[in-house]
């Protein structure tokens, strides 16, 4: 198994993509390919994806590249669409031949693109795969499957942990929109976590008609769990307009700038557990925000911090294996356990990626702000081993 030294890794601006003399593969090219949504029910999300990964290349390539080599990012927008997905999955593994990729954006796209990639033998990053099955105990082969992004059936206990320790232990209902089916897996989630906890709380999905009215201002806490950052905004935004002032829980989706902005101050008080916190003040998140910064002119979210992320492992990854640029396929096997290897600081915080290659973590439990940003609760540090 190789090994990734942190001390050969600066992140984000200056990233040492070099070994030896730096120039051991001068002239070659490492693709990489993305699937983010960055249009339909991803519009919340995709755009600051893509544009944080386009920045990672970009300053990885200024600083050398990764032993030289030129990195390269090809992107594919899917529109949320998991047939869509699993056709440019196929695009980019056999005519872009990328070497690994990065995506989908949601969940339920990657039950789609995922296989694809694995029987093609083609590490594939997932950065806001949330659910279940993505890695690990999966429904499909997913030998060539990664996570950086934290998923719900960590990040909603440790939310719902936080929670009930606070001594909040009253009456709570869990919502889904109805025929969503990555919400209604969330809420399960949820459900388990409230019982773990001695907590009896409720699951039930909410249709066209909305938020019951006679039992919304009754209720001593609501988690909202949810795909779409538009339905999350909807579904707050009926239980304020409905009287109900209380604690309002909530999954993933809570996490997108996009959602905390067009909320404002009905979001305040909604908490999530989060894989990044801007308020982090680690020099590799302060480098990464400043530079994002710098070049969009706007803040970066969760999504961004964690495909970031994702371009700087993959090449990391890349500069410890042993690449040889004339043989695609032996050169994806070569990355897999270089992957697998692969420990550092991050915007999100220490990372490393367990044995069946999922997230190893801070969890960040924030709160919005009701000013279009978040406020830190909790930092809940990533588990030893």
């Amino acid at each position: 198994m190789l090994t990734v030294a942190i001390a050969s890794i600066i992140l984000p601006l200056g990233w040492a993509g070099c070994s030896g003399d730096g120039a051991e593969w001068d002239g070659e090219t490492i693709r990489l390919g993305s699937i983010f949504s960055t249009t339909g029910d991803g519009a919340a999300f995709g755009p600051q994806q893509l544009k944080a990964a386009e920045l990672a290349v970009d300053l990885i390539n200024r600083d050398g590249g990764v032993n030289g080599a030129e990195l390269t990012l090809e992107q594919r927008n899917d529109a949320g669409d998991p047939a869509a997905s699993a056709r440019a999955m196929r695009s980019l593994i056999e005519g872009e031949e990328a070497l690994a990729v990065l995506g989908p954006t949601f969940s339920n796209s990657s039950a789609e693109a995922h296989p694809v990639a694995n029987r093609q033998r083609t590490p594939v990053l997932a950065v806001s795969n949330t659910g279940p099955g993505i890695v690990g105990d999966c429904p499909y082969p997913c030998d060539y499957i990664f996570r950086a992004s934290l998923g719900e059936a960590e990040a909603i206990p440790a939310n719902v942990g936080d929670f009930v320790e606070a001594g909040r232990t009253g009456l709570v209902d869990i919502l889904y929109p109805e025929g969503d089916a990555f919400g209604e897996s969330s809420a399960e989630t949820a459900e388990q976590a409230f019982a773990a906890a001695g907590v009896t709380a409720a699951a039930g999905s909410v249709g066209p008609g909305g938020i019951d009215a006679v039992t919304a201002v009754v209720r001593d806490a609501y988690m909202i769990t949810a795909s779409s950052g538009e339905t999350v905004v909807d579904l707050i935004r009926q239980l304020r307009a409905l009287g109900y002032g209380g604690t309002i829980l909530g999954g993933n989706a809570f996490n997108s700038l996009t959602a905390a902005g067009e909320l404002g101050e009905d979001g305040k008080g909604a908490r999530s557990a989060a894989a990044w916190f801007a308020g982090n003040d680690s020099e590799e998140n302060r480098d990464f925000i400043s530079a994002y910064r710098d070049r969009y002119g706007e803040e970066p979210d969760q999504f961004a911090a964690q495909a970031f992320t994702g371009v700087e492992l993959l090449a990391a990854a890349a500069e410890a294996a042993d690449l040889s640029f004339d043989d695609l396929a032996s050169d994806r096997e070569a990355l897999l356990p270089a992957l697998e290897q692969v420990e550092q600081e991050t915007p999100l915080g220490d990372f490393r990626f367990t044995a069946d290659h999922d997230v190893s973590q801070p969890i960040w439990i924030v709160e919005m702000d009701g000013s279009g940003g978040y406020e830190l609760i909790e930092k809940v540090p990533a588990p030893e081993g």
